[in-house]
């Protein structure tokens, strides 16, 4: 079948490798008809990065089930039916799993990539979607996942001032999470005008362009100064770390949706920690309760505008080098008609 490769050298290519087999009962046989390209999956040239794995490139996807092991098949699962999923792996046995805390399991591993023709994965990584729902739609579970965990964990109420850094996909959505739930202002902070325009488009009160010398001056204004009660940050812009504890009110939280490179530190003052009674905390993936509860969110979200440009499978290395260069929320990749 086909695959997208990354070589140990950090080359991607297309290769020619065998579809993959059932191994045990619990595996489905997916045909998979869409995956995407974001900023995340750019990770595979960084050298330092855990998600920098050889192999097959891709991680998200929706499909078709071709065939299927008995114990999936108790389950429910049939083949022609559409899924999604994620390709993380839980251990389902480790102290966190037991309490359905799966996000924190300690011994999580990944299936192979999904930008290729099949793939096998255990059925309990799996998550039915409609037959009417768009393998577009279906395919994006996974990432709307991890913000739906980020939104409940962040605790986001209605009437209070939301300040979110980046307008990638992960901030997008969470912006949209945050006026469902009431928040009287949502600002968004993003560089980049096509993100500006789509947060506009998808409600932002306020969108701030961090290249403009003034642009903290102009978010203490936006927060009444007295700070903002929630500031999440969905972008690894190691500036933006130190910022957002001036920008937080008093017994507001900071979130971090994303890790930096293994030399930046984050400090605070401890007495400033202390009195203004803040909580920073951190979020990463999603419990397999919240998986399938993200499921019966997707309708209430707009997500067609954050899938920029659809490509081919064929042209996956096209579609690399266009995320590369401009960094949209989603490129997607048709795999199989």
């Amino acid at each position: 079948m086909r695959a997208l490769w990354k070589y140990k050298n950090g080359i991607l290519a297309f290769k020619e490798i065998e579809d993959p087999q059932l191994l045990s009962e619990n595996d489905v046989k997916i045909k998979v008809m869409y995956s995407t390209i974001g900023i995340q999956d750019l990770r595979v040239y960084r050298t330092w990065d855990f998600y920098a794995k050889n192999g097959l490139a891709g991680y998200e996807m929706s499909g078709i089930i071709v065939d299927l092991g008995s114990a999936a098949k108790k389950d429910g699962f049939y083949i022609g039916q559409h899924v999604s999923g994620t390709v993380a792996k839980f251990c389902g046995k480790c102290a966190y799993c037991e309490k359905e805390e799966e996000n924190n399991c300690l011994e999580i591993t990944s299936n192979a990539g999904t930008i290729c023709d099949y793939i096998v994965w255990d059925k309990n990584q799996l998550v039915p979607i409609p037959d009417d729902m768009p393998f577009s739609i279906g395919c994006l579970l996974e990432p709307v996942a991890v913000v739906y965990h980020a939104f409940r964990k962040a605790a986001i109420k209605k009437g209070e001032n939301i300040c979110i850094f980046g307008g990638d996909f992960n901030g997008l959505v969470l912006l949209q999470l945050a006026k469902q739930a009431g928040a009287k202002t949502v600002t968004l902070v993003e560089p980049k005008e096509v993100n500006q325009k789509l947060a506009r488009q998808l409600g932002a009160d306020f969108v701030v362009d961090p290249r403009e010398d003034t642009y903290k001056t102009e978010l203490m204004k936006l927060s009444d100064f007295i700070g903002f009660q929630s500031v999440v940050l969905t972008s690894s812009h190691p500036e933006w770390l130190s910022v957002s504890t001036d920008l937080v009110a008093r017994g507001g939280t900071i979130m971090l949706m994303v890790y930096y490179d293994l030399t930046i530190d984050f400090s605070i003052n401890s007495i400033k920690f202390f009195l203004m009674n803040i909580k920073i905390t951190s979020s990463f993936l999603y419990t397999k309760k919240e998986l399938v509860e993200t499921l019966a969110i997707l309708h209430s979200l707009d997500l067609h505008p954050l899938i920029h440009l659809e490509f081919p499978m064929k042209d996956s290395l096209t579609a690399f080098d266009v995320e590369q260069k401009f960094h949209y929320p989603r490129i997607g990749l048709t795999i199989n008609d």
